[in-house]
């Protein structure tokens, strides 16, 4: 009895290659692509930071601003720099952009901070951010009794 052999004949790798040809020719016609710039655009790495600056005995440091999605952050660490107690307000954040024109920014980190410890500000705005050149912070603090 003769058995049928099953060889690899050069018809057989011609299809095969054509039908790998066409399967890759589907995909790149009907998978939609990404539009670069737009996504370029989307991202935009936007990372300003800047000195330390001391207020009433409170160290802000690490001072950050940068861009998530479509919002602006600002991001700081405050430190009591006092072995007391204080009682602090509110944080307002003073930003000065190339132009001179001012953006204020409030923050609310709690009514005490223990000696020595640390708090992070965080804020978040619609307001663009991008262009700022100098920050100034005020806060009041007291020494708790």
């Amino acid at each position: 009895m003769e058995q049928k052999v099953n060889a690899i004949t050069p018809v057989k790798i011609i299809v095969i290659v054509l039908i790998l040809i066409i399967i890759v020719g589907m995909c790149y016609i009907f998978i939609p692509k990404k539009d670069e710039t737009k996504i370029v655009k989307e991202t935009e790495l936007i990372h300003l930071t800047f000195d330390d600056i001391v207020e009433n005995h409170i160290l802000f440091s690490d001072i950050k601003i940068f861009k998530k999605d479509h919002d602006f952050y600002l991001t700081a660490k405050a430190t009591n720099m006092t072995s007391n107690i204080l009682n602090i307000s509110p944080i307002t954040i003073t930003l000065t952009d190339q132009k001179n024109k001012n953006t204020i920014l409030i923050s609310y980190i709690g009514e005490t901070i223990n000696s020595e410890n640390s708090r992070n500000v965080i804020i978040k705005t619609n307001k663009n951010l991008k262009n700022t050149k100098h920050i100034t912070v005020n806060i009041e603090t007291q020494v708790q009794s």
